[in-house]
């Protein structure tokens, strides 16, 4: 190591910290100060855990055998890929029979308003979705389908993708590497201040609003750019 270079961080724990957590977990992201001093405010001031609004057990996908192709009976299979940025890019997910879908029971059959995380996979983990289309889809084994009940399918959403929401997936993450997930009791267990229950509808649905906006206006100036970008083809005719 350089003399300039700063000396790696390292987490003391002791047996009282893996005592607080349920499944008496040994990891050093539990013993980040940062986070544990975010926890015990919250904790101090009211809150409450995201099982209160989740009474249904989360329902997770499983692996199909994918078609090669699409076709125009085969339907999409949600995955990590086709979740970015809390929208659903159609054009990834990748497809199934019609008779293979015939055959996934209803509580994977997604509907309007259900909630979506990726629990698997490292980087791709903690990525919420709501799901607000029409037709046949369904999810693959890395996705879950919550159904929030007392809570806004939307609200939990933001919830979930806000910096207190993802620090906690951080913070459950285990297993090797390229290989973590979080189980549906850790994501049972996260805590929120209880008094943003007040005020959490108005704002998901505000930033929900602006963001769409945001959306259609870089549409418009993209194509705005491209229309640019046409006049230069005159000079290879």
């Amino acid at each position: 190591m350089s003399s300039t270079q700063a000396p790696p961080k390292c987490f003391i724990s002791s047996l009282s910290l893996v005592a607080t957590s349920y499944s008496l977990r040994c990891d050093a992201k539990h013993a980040d100060s940062t986070a544990i001093a975010i926890e015990r405010k919250i904790r101090s001031a009211g809150y409450f855990e995201l099982g209160e609004f989740l009474p249904g057990p989360f329902v997770k996908g499983i692996q199909p055998e994918y078609l090669d192709q699409p076709n125009e009976e085969s339907v999409p299979v949600v995955n990590t890929l086709s979740i970015q940025n809390l929208s659903l890019r159609v054009e990834d997910c990748r497809h199934i029979s019609s008779d293979d879908y015939e055959a996934v029971s209803s509580e994977r059959r997604l509907r309007k308003g259900d909630v979506l995380v990726t629990v698997d996979g490292g980087v791709s983990i903690g990525k919420p979705l709501h799901f607000d289309l029409v037709g046949d889809f369904t999810v693959d084994s890395h996705v879950v389908i919550l159904r929030p009940e007392g809570l806004r399918p939307l609200s939990l959403v933001y919830l979930l993708a806000s910096p207190l929401g993802q620090m906690q997936f951080r913070r459950a993450e285990s297993g090797a590497n390229g290989q973590t997930t979080v189980t549906e009791d850790d994501v049972r267990r996260f805590i929120f201040p209880r008094d943003i229950l007040n005020s959490i509808d108005q704002v998901a649905t505000t930033i929900e609003r602006e963001r769409c906006r945001i959306a259609e206006a870089r549409t418009r100036l993209a194509e705005e750019e491209a229309s640019l970008w046409r006049q230069l083809d005159k000079f290879s005719a």
